[in-house]
């Protein structure tokens, strides 16, 4: 299998309904809600609010060409979310043209500097995150996507 970048671009961020494709991935797989309820200790109404705001990162990652890093809390669901590899998989190529590689690490400044502009895609596509989710720049994730 070849590689997975320039499938053909993704739609913009805000074509899609990111919250009714979270509930329609929790019912087609119903082990992640479970996952993501004890893995970021979110409950309830909240698992699939978090799932949409995941779908959202992701979709800003695939319609651009840029590293982002995520949130904490975005960022553990979307731990849980990889796990479901079929499904992930076939969600990203589905909705994206391509999968979203997640990738580890990097340094503290230059986490900081890509949850900077993730906020700033997310702001001008969604409006203001919900800060729920969206944690100040020192509480991002260690993790991000990968420009792949």
């Amino acid at each position: 299998m070849g590689s997975d970048k320039n499938r053909g671009p993704a739609p913009a961020p805000d074509a899609l309904d990111h919250a009714a494709l979270a509930l329609e991935l929790l019912q087609k797989q119903p082990v992640l809600r479970d996952k993501i309820s004890s893995g970021t200790h979110v409950q309830g109404r909240e698992v699939p609010r978090l799932l949409t705001e995941v779908l959202r990162f992701l979709h800003l990652v695939a319609a651009g060409d840029q590293v982002l890093t995520p949130s904490r809390p975005v960022d553990l669901a979307w731990h849980e979310f990889i796990l479901c590899t079929r499904i992930y998989g076939a969600f990203c190529c589905r909705h994206f043209g391509r999968m979203i590689h997640h990738q580890p690490g990097g340094m503290e400044d230059e986490n900081n500097s890509q949850f900077d502009q993730t906020l700033a895609l997310y702001q001008r596509y969604f409006g203001p995150p919900p800060a729920a989710y969206w944690l100040p720049g020192a509480d991002c994730g260690a993790c991000r996507s990968a420009n792949s």
